[in-house]
């Protein structure tokens, strides 16, 4: 069924344009709530002469959407969870997409359940952060961390001293400095040899002209 939106509509469109939607969606949902007409030629000069009004006011309500949003994105989500491992910081339970809606209902945000990009539900320790779709596709950025209930944090992880590539950079640099230090040496016992050469000889004394 094909309509003409009066409202930006979040995955679908904005003032104006026409949209080929389900029946079932635009007579249950769009036209009820006035945010779409009937794609009739009447309609659509009806549309025309107030599209500017339109896109205006769809101006106005993006832009108090994205100021929710900077207020939404500027909130740190805590929860408790009991831990079961704290080597790697797994969980018995989790934080899903329900407790973060309570979370920012809380923190005075009502939010769709199906407006929270959760993926999965988080089961470790550890700092998060979920989109949230507000109005007009503007989207919040939503910190939250995960705590155990003993005060336990996510596990720091391990750091390496040195990746194998690097071990053996350093055997090498290690080898290199070897070999230069030998040829050093033989270098040095060559001109000790050639001076020895090189030093006048030694006048041998007749013990039997001195008697």
């Amino acid at each position: 069924m094909k309509l003409i939106l009066k409202a930006s509509v979040t995955h679908l469109g904005e003032p104006g344009e026409v949209v080929d939607v389900k029946k079932g969606y635009a007579r249950n949902y769009l036209i009820p709530q006035r945010l779409a007409v009937q794609a009739t030629s009447a309609n659509l000069r009806a549309i025309g002469f107030d599209l500017d009004k339109l896109k205006a006011a769809a101006a106005e309500k993006k832009a108090l959407a994205e100021a929710l949003a900077d207020e939404m994105s500027r909130v740190a989500l805590r929860y408790e969870r009991k831990v079961s491992d704290a080597s790697t910081g797994a969980l018995y339970g989790s934080v899903s997409v329900l407790d973060l809606a309570d979370g920012l209902a809380a923190a005075g945000f009502e939010v769709d359940r199906g407006e929270i990009h959760l993926e999965h539900p988080a089961k470790k320790l550890g700092n998060y952060e979920v989109a949230v779709t507000l109005a007009h596709g503007v989207q919040a950025h939503v910190k939250f961390k995960i705590v155990g209930e003993e005060g336990e944090e996510a596990p720091v992880p391990v750091e390496v001293a040195a990746a194998p590539e690097d071990i053996a950079d350093v055997v090498e640099a290690v080898e290199e400095a070897a070999q230069a230090s030998g040829a050093a040496h033989e270098d040095f016992d060559a001109d000790q040899i050639e001076e020895a050469e090189e030093a006048p000889a030694v006048e041998e004394i007749d013990l039997e002209d001195t008697v």
